[in-house]
């Protein structure tokens, strides 16, 4: 090993055992506090109890006013843009330019998060409302309107940078529209999709340590099987398996 990586090694380790301590130490507390819990009776079957019945009654209502927060916030960002656009002079680097990428790039992200909540709302509509009357309907119809919309505020966004850059290509209604997409880029923007890449798999990989540890603490304090843990392993797992094997091809193929 040569000088410079036992320098970084010696440089590093210090910040490693820190962080080791800290952990312990967050997890000794947690489960000091479990503890205490249990020694004075907290009722977790009650407050289980509790949060089914908060969001079953929450389920009817969450597509519907999530929908008009998101996709009204959409509407008015694409909206803006558009104007924008319209008296846009085509230059490339300019202010009118970055703020109607912005504006897109928001109606992007709140209509992606609107697909997420729509999943969420139907899995407790699933599990809490299959068995009841007309209202079940209702709440599938709301669900394929909503997602409707999704789809329709994402097809507004991607024509209209389509506009402002014709080179570019490919439908939100097309199986390889991201694939499409990627090709029509150029360098620059294919750096930048790498980057939020790494920095989204970063994310992703602390987000999936955090939600273990979380589901072990709660598995301490409410009766859950191991299918939440294995669910999230799995995701976790395959995201690292997918990374690395994806790096290996393209080291080949380099």
């Amino acid at each position: 090993m040569s000088k410079k990586e036992k320098s970084e090694n010696r440089k590093a380790l210090p910040k490693f055992t820190l962080s080791l301590l800290g952990s312990l130490l967050v997890g000794g507390a947690v489960g000091f506090v479990v503890g205490l819990t249990r020694a004075f009776g907290l009722d977790t079957e009650a407050l289980a109890r509790g949060l089914n019945v908060l969001l079953e009654a929450a389920t009817p209502w969450g597509i519907p006013v999530t929908s008009v927060l998101t996709l009204g916030s959409c509407f008015f960002l694409y909206r803006s843009a558009a104007r924008k656009f319209a008296v846009w002079d085509g230059g490339d680097e300019d202010e009118t330019s970055e703020s109607i990428d912005t504006a897109l790039s928001w109606v992007l992200l709140l209509s992606a998060v609107q697909l997420l909540l729509n999943l969420f709302f139907l899995s407790a509509f699933c599990i809490y409302w299959m068995d009841r009357d007309i209202r079940a309907l209702a709440l599938v119809g709301v669900f394929l309107l909503s997602s409707g919309l999704v789809i329709f505020a994402q097809q507004k966004a991607v024509d209209l940078e389509r506009k402002m850059n014709p080179e570019k290509h490919g439908s939100v209604y097309d199986a390889k529209f991201q694939k499409k997409w990627l090709d029509s880029c150029d360098e620059s923007e294919r750096r930048q999709i790498g980057e939020a890449s790494r920095r989204a798999y970063m994310v992703t990989t602390r987000l999936c340590l955090g939600l273990w540890l979380a589901l072990v603490i709660l598995s301490m304090l409410f009766d859950m099987s191991l299918l939440p843990v294995f669910v999230l392993l799995l995701v976790w797992g395959t995201m690292q398996v997918t990374y690395t094997l994806e790096c290996i091809r393209l080291g080949k193929r380099d």
